[in-house]
């Protein structure tokens, strides 16, 4: 029904099919990814997986020979990060304080938001909330010797007062025009341009449709919350780092890590509300690959200011969001 949908819809083609409906399909999103910049996605993201399944908590194969699975109803449409793209942004905001001073609090705002639209995204507030929520478990002694304690100083001056997203957005434009420095210019270019490839979408976390699908419960009472797609430090081993590292060390322990995107395309409706679902789905998803394709090369750009800098150490970027092994970014069923 899904490939059929597809199919008719404009998403796959004839020439697709070779007997497998799961193959039709597969080979119909892998084209549809690559036409809206998955490949440039995949140079900052690539530890990530774009799925269609019919099921969202997988079984054993044990599970899968003892169960009677009867007829599936809905797919389900699943982004997942395996792990966070570094982006060290110190530099780049300080790049931005001397040409004017308005500007790294209104580029952090809008570059950050516009992320959040498709993924979590750790930066120094959740870093600072994290440092709060433990400094109010340790003893005297123990804070003598935490780092905790320093990380809210860790933040920027530029930083101690960040305009709303929509105020961002218009100093942005309003600053644009008067700004001489080219790579100053690009930068907020591109910010802006992701605010207009994601505007008007929304984060689709699976939390969202417990309310309107019943089974959607099940999976978030026994699922973690989704993994960061993205850290935002201000140096390399910084102490916001150091909060995210302490933070993701228990993140999937005792449960799953959820996924940071969920679509539902209910298969028990008339085709044309079938169509209607699977277009919308997949308008959201080339929404996202377009935005993050423009994220891609601003988080590029980002790294190279940074690399420009004297810096203590530092490693490649990318830190893990979750123990063991990642993933690599596929289409996949």
């Amino acid at each position: 029904m899904l490939a059929k949908s597809m199919l008719r819809v404009g998403i796959s083609r004839v020439k697709d099919w070779t007997g497998s409906a799961v193959d039709f399909v597969a080979a119909g999103l892998a084209r549809f990814c690559r036409s809206h910049g998955l490949q440039q996605v995949s140079r900052v993201f690539p530890e990530s997986s774009i799925r269609l399944m019919d099921e969202i908590i997988e079984l054993s194969e044990y599970d899968r020979m003892q169960a009677e699975i009867a007829e599936r109803e809905k797919m389900f449409l699943m982004v997942d990060y395996h792990e966070s793209a570094s982006v060290p942004i110190g530099p780049t905001l300080a790049y931005l304080e001397a040409i004017n001073n308005k500007l790294p609090a209104a580029f952090f705002m809008a570059f950050s938001r516009n992320l959040s639209r498709w993924m979590r995204v750790y930066d120094y507030r959740d870093a600072e909330f994290y440092a709060a929520d433990c400094i109010d478990m340790l003893e005297d002694d123990e804070l003598k010797e935490s780092f905790f304690p320093s990380v809210r100083g860790a933040r920027p001056k530029c930083l101690a007062k960040v305009p709303g997203y929509q105020h961002s957005i218009s100093q942005l434009r309003r600053f644009l025009p008067a700004v001489k420095d080219r790579r100053a210019g690009t930068l907020l270019r591109q910010c802006l341009r992701m605010h207009e490839e994601g505007d008007g979408w929304e984060s689709q976390f699976p939390w969202k449709l417990r309310d309107i699908y019943p089974e959607m419960e099940d999976y978030v009472d026994n699922t973690d919350e989704p993994g960061p797609g993205v850290s935002i430090v201000f140096e390399e081993n910084d102490l916001i780092e150091a909060c995210f590292n302490e933070q993701m060390q228990y993140l999937g322990q005792d449960l799953p890590i959820s996924s940071s995107l969920m679509l539902v395309i209910d298969l028990s409706k008339d085709e044309k509300s079938i169509d209607e679902q699977v277009k919308r789905a997949f308008e959201h998803l080339a929404a996202m690959l377009r935005s993050l394709s423009v994220a891609s090369h601003l988080v590029e750009m980002i790294r190279g200011i940074h690399d420009e800098h004297p810096r203590q150490g530092g490693h490649e970027p990318g830190v893990h969001a979750e123990p063991g092994a990642a993933g690599v970014r596929q289409e996949q069923l």
